[in-house]
Parts: C-alpha cells; sequence; structure tokens
C-alpha cells in the first residue's frame, strides 16, 4: 500500500478513536446522502426512460390516445369482472388455474372470452373514431387559434 495511504488511514483511525460522536454522525450522515443521491439518480434515470420511450406517444397534452390491442383487452377483462357475479368470476378463474380441467367441451371459446374479445374490438375501435374525431378537429380551418 502506498505510504501516503497508511498515514491518511493511520490519522483517521486516530480521529474516529478521540471523537467517536463526531465520527459516527459523519459516517451516518454520508451513508444518508449517499442513498439519497441514489435513489434521486434512480429516479431520473427511470423517468428519462419512460419519458423516452412514451413521451413522443403523449406529446401535447393528447389523453385520447388510441389504445393498444393489450391496453383494450385489459380494460374489456376489467368491464367483464366488474360486470359479473363473484360466482362467474370464481368459475372463469378456475377455468385458467386448475391444469386439465375441461374448458366448455374442450371445443369452443368459453362465453367470457368471447365476451372480452368482442369489448376489446369495440374499445379499439371507440379509440380510432375518437382519435380520428380529434385529428378533424385539430385540423378544422375553421378552428381559432389564439396563440
Amino acid at each position: 500500500m502506498h505510504p501516503m495511504m497508511n498515514q491518511f488511514r493511520h490519522q483517521l483511525r486516530r480521529y474516529a478513536e478521540h471523537n467517536p460522536k463526531t465520527s459516527s454522525a459523519l459516517l451516518v450522515t454520508a451513508t444518508a446522502l449517499s442513498c439519497a443521491a441514489m435513489v434521486g439518480f434512480i429516479e431520473m434515470r427511470d423517468r428519462y426512460k419512460y419519458e423516452k420511450r412514451y413521451g413522443a406517444k403523449n406529446k401535447g397534452g393528447d389523453s385520447h390516445t388510441e389504445p393498444t390491442r393489450h391496453e383494450a383487452q385489459l380494460a374489456a377483462m376489467l368491464e367483464n369482472a366488474k360486470n359479473s357475479s363473484w360466482q362467474e368470476n370464481l368459475e372463469n378463474q378456475q377455468r385458467f388455474m386448475i391444469p386439465g380441467r375441461d374448458i366448455e367441451g374442450g371445443n369452443s371459446t368459453p362465453d367470457f372470452v368471447r365476451r372480452i374479445d368482442e369489448r376489446s374490438e369495440e374499445i379499439l375501435r371507440e379509440g380510432k373514431e375518437r382519435q380520428e374525431k380529434e385529428r378533424e378537429r385539430l385540423n378544422d380551418p375553421s378552428r381559432t387559434k389564439f396563440w
């Protein structure tokens, strides 16, 4: 080890032995500050990645973006679950959770899956229509802009 490092280490140890409260306080403060800096860095990194990935899609405050197929299916599943009784939800869950269970004779698609597919297509269609109306509204030549 370098002689200067040995000297520094020796002085640091002597300081810690003669001033234990101050040394402990400095150690705790330095640890807390480094943890806060790491959390801040991680938050900034995640925010940057999120904005980079999704920022272009939602620029200009447009909250009416067209839903993706997965978002539409999720919305349809949530609607189906909210509108079904607890018995129907339990039965539907068991169809997927219990391996080897016969799903309506094994040949057909269950009714709730059909309802989810139909509703997700409807959600996609509504999203496209909403986005088209918004696009038409923004491109309307009679629209007055004050900026």
